[in-house]
């Protein structure tokens, strides 16, 4: 037992003996200067430790999996998540090229959820620091229901000359959408994208896409439109148009007494358009491109340009005879 106490009396002793000053003294001695030191050796460890760590993001595509049979997604859903990997850069060849990311609807309900954002197992991602944005996608599974509905045909633009059109024919005239329960309800029909009716005036055929909502799908995508304009026609007659010789080889001449005459020629106009013609909007001509001989030609055709929205009816005389000579 003594020699217990004399140990503890020898402790006691130098604890006393220890000199407090001295070591306050010490630390407090250039305070600034270590200060510094100290705030300097901090700094490079942070700097030393930023440039070991890596991180990177990657853009990956989300695969939505084991839809419910008779149920379907009604939301639009954000197919591209983030995922942000860090490390540090000694490991980032270890890291993949790519990532794949996937939700798992096997026992999904119907109705609005929130399904957590999977990362593929083909990688071991045990050794990563990952994060996921988001981590979490707001879903909203609907019945999947089917309706047909009429086709409407989205018109722009007006028709040439102020035309009125008499009718759009629509083949099919009815399509089978389906898609949510909460949609179909609220369609009533499908349009197709605009058809433009600028300049226009005569009956033509088209081909139009059909303007699907989103997320509702159809038994077609495409459907045939014609345009009939309204037949509302007057004959409208001009008379003693003279005719002009076109395409005559330079080394020929026509042996002509008086010019050549159409006495009569008739065309049918849409009443709307009637007034919008004259006789100066007429060009009648014999083409004698093919003569190469000098000689008498029998029942050259006259050959007529007239406005695209009129239609020819009748013209008299329609052939001429002709003489050429060389020059």
């Amino acid at each position: 037992m003594s020699v217990k106490k004399d140990k503890k009396i020898k402790i006691k002793s130098k604890i006393k003996k220890f000199d407090y000053k001295k070591v306050y003294n010490l630390i407090t001695k250039r305070f600034h200067i270590k200060l510094l030191c100290l705030s300097m050796a901090f700094i490079l460890f942070l700097y030393v430790r930023y440039q070991q760590e890596f991180s990177k993001d990657y853009i990956a595509k989300l695969q939505i999996l084991n839809v419910p049979s008779k149920l379907l997604i009604a939301n639009n859903i954000n197919e591209n998540i983030t995922i942000t990997v860090r490390g540090f850069r000694d490991s980032k060849h270890e890291y993949p090229m790519e990532f794949s990311t996937y939700i798992d609807l096997t026992n999904a309900q119907l109705g609005s959820n929130m399904y957590k954002v999977n990362l593929s197992e083909e990688i071991d991602y045990k050794n990563m620091n990952i994060i996921i944005t988001p981590n979490r996608i707001p879903i909203v599974l609907d019945e999947l229901v089917y309706k047909t509905v009429p086709v409407n045909v989205v018109t722009i633009g007006t028709a040439s000359l102020g035309l009125n059109i008499d009718d759009i024919i629509v083949n099919p005239s009815n399509v089978i959408i389906s898609g949510p329960k909460a949609l179909i309800s609220s369609i009533n029909k499908i349009n197709t994208i605009p058809l433009d009716l600028t300049d226009r005036h005569l009956d033509y055929s088209t081909r139009l896409k059909l303007n699907m909502p989103k997320n509702i799908k159809s038994d077609t995508s495409l459907v045939d439109i014609n345009v009939i304009f309204n037949k509302d026609m007057e004959k409208i007659e001009f008379n003693d148009i003279v005719v002009n010789i076109n395409n005559l080889d330079s080394r020929f001449n026509i042996k002509l007494d008086s010019p050549l005459i159409v006495q009569k020629l008739v065309l049918e106009v849409n009443k709307n358009l009637i007034t919008n013609i004259s006789q100066r909007d007429l060009f009648l001509y014999l083409n004698l491109k093919n003569i190469t001989n000098a000689g008498v030609y029998s029942n050259m055709s006259v050959e007529v340009n007239i406005p695209t929205y009129a239609k020819l009816l009748n013209i008299e005389p329609s052939f001429f005879d002709i003489e050429t000579e060389s020059r």
